[in-house]
């Protein structure tokens, strides 16, 4: 390993945030942070979606680390897809400290918004289980980091806005907020989560990984991953899922939304959480056999 560990990143203000929670955990350890443009940055005025999903978000960086340019990348591990790429693997997941979504605003629930409010988001999965339970809302396109999409809601471009807790928490921005509850909106898959990415023969900056890889949210994101890989989605699908590790119980929760929000499909199960990988598929399995419709 060399002296000095370079770590690719996005160049958002959440993102360098969660380099310094990694560089904080590392503190003998020389780092420099190489800022890297995504094309998920680059393109604002669509969704996601329509220009290939969160991906966008993680291909510029792991080019770089491909390349030999950076020796890590940090990523939001919700932006991650189940397959990883030929060479590349995640060497750790940080502790998860927040994972549910906030309705940024001055309403106490969905359900005080008025008739036909204007929510903002640029989730698929967000805008499904918003319209299943109020199909009346004008659920529109919010794109940018944080801090633009809370300026474009306090410029009363939006009635409210849904943003995931972590990016709040972390950033120590101040809005009003609510939490929305998992029977009303299960968080995306690994939301929270930060993973950090690394080359697959780097056996130096594995082991350094592995030395401050968090076991708990290891498992629980396995999980809720599996469970989103094994009905065939992606990390930009209508798809919730949560997991919880009680003493060495792994109880997981999961549902999927026709993208109008018309049909939401959820269920539970549990298991020995080392079998994590196993219980999402068995969630995934019960999913279909409930409803052939998706």
């Amino acid at each position: 390993m060399n002296n000095e560990i370079i770590i690719a990143s996005r160049a958002s203000p959440l993102a360098l945030k969660q380099c310094k929670i990694l560089i904080d955990l590392i503190p003998s350890i020389k780092t420099k942070i190489l800022k890297v443009v995504s094309k998920g940055d680059q393109i604002q005025n669509v969704s996601l979606q329509e220009v290939g999903g969160k991906g966008l978000f993680i291909k510029n960086l792991e080019k770089v680390l491909v390349s030999h340019k950076a020796d890590i990348a940090v990523h939001s591990l919700k932006d991650m897809e189940w397959k990883q790429p030929k060479n590349l693997e995640i060497g750790a997941v940080l502790e998860r400290v927040f994972r549910k979504d906030l309705l940024i605003g001055k309403w106490k629930s969905i359900f005080d918004l008025p008739i036909n409010a204007r929510l903002g988001t640029s989730s698929v999965r967000r805008k499904a289980f918003a319209l299943a339970q109020r199909p009346d809302l004008n659920v529109t396109l919010l794109r940018g980091n944080i801090n633009s999409r809370i300026d474009k809601f306090r410029n009363g471009e939006y009635d409210a806005i849904i943003l995931a807790e972590a990016g709040i928490q972390r950033l120590g921005i101040e809005v009003p907020y609510t939490e929305i509850s998992n029977e009303i909106m299960l968080p995306s898959a690994g939301q929270g989560a930060i993973a950090i990415q690394c080359r697959s023969n780097d056996k130096n900056i594995l082991r350094l990984l592995r030395s401050i890889n968090h076991k708990i949210t290891e498992y629980e994101t396995l999980a809720e991953r599996s469970f989103v890989a094994n009905l065939n989605g992606t990390c930009s699908s209508p798809i919730g899922a949560s997991a919880n590790i009680k003493d060495e119980t792994l109880f997981l929760s999961g549902a999927i939304a026709n993208p109008d929000g018309s049909v939401v499909v959820s269920d539970k199960t549990s298991g020995c959480f080392k079998d994590a990988i196993n219980i999402g598929k068995a969630l995934a399995k019960n999913i279909i056999k409930r409803n052939k419709g998706f």
